[in-house]
């Protein structure tokens, strides 16, 4: 049973968490790339999360299908790509560029264990399951479905299919994430 100044305090806490909560979607709402586009609507929740576990994320991605005559957008598959921010100087110095990777493996790491937990009940079909890419030399890495690079064997039919799987995994580990952010009681 519960005092009534650990009620107080546990309602404090869970205001301030979602104060967090707030500023991190309202965050990713401002993030713009290069060519001044915002972050896709069906990923913006999935990359508060990752931010609100302390991931530092420098692009993403909700999975666009190219029909003929389209351009091109994105990738065809959802995807988050993480990274420590360059440290100044890095291009110089070994020891900055070991420091840096050894940030980024530290993510990695975060990242193994929450989706390790996150399948460890979990049935789902293979292809669909979060893993991530190496991107780049000094540990980067993309959380995308493990299908994902696969897509350009598939029929129209069958990428929309996919799509909205590999989706729904994406937001479902976005669920899980939110879960681990605000325990229920």
């Amino acid at each position: 049973m519960k005092t009534k100044g650990f009620l107080i305090q546990d309602k404090q806490e869970k205001s301030d968490q979602k104060i967090v909560w707030e500023r991190r979607l309202t965050e990713v709402n401002e993030i713009t790339n290069s060519l001044g586009k915002g972050v896709d609507e069906k990923i913006k929740e999935s990359v508060a999360t990752f931010l609100i576990h302390e991931f530092t994320t420098s692009g993403s991605c909700e999975g666009h299908l190219t029909e003929k005559g389209e351009d091109k957008h994105g990738l065809p598959y959802p995807w988050i790509e993480v990274y420590a921010p360059e440290p100044d100087g890095w291009k110089e110095s070994e020891k900055k560029q070991k420091a840096w990777t050894i940030e980024n493996l530290k993510q990695q790491q975060k990242m193994m264990s929450f989706l390790e937990q996150f399948y460890k009940d979990r049935e789902t079909p293979f292809d669909a399951r979060l893993t991530f890419d190496k991107v780049g030399a000094y540990g980067w890495f993309r959380v995308q479905n493990f299908g994902g690079e696969m897509w350009s064997m598939l029929i129209l039919k069958e990428q929309k299919q996919k799509l909205e799987l590999y989706r729904k995994e994406m937001r479902d580990f976005t669920e899980f994430l939110k879960d681990k952010y605000f325990p229920k009681e």
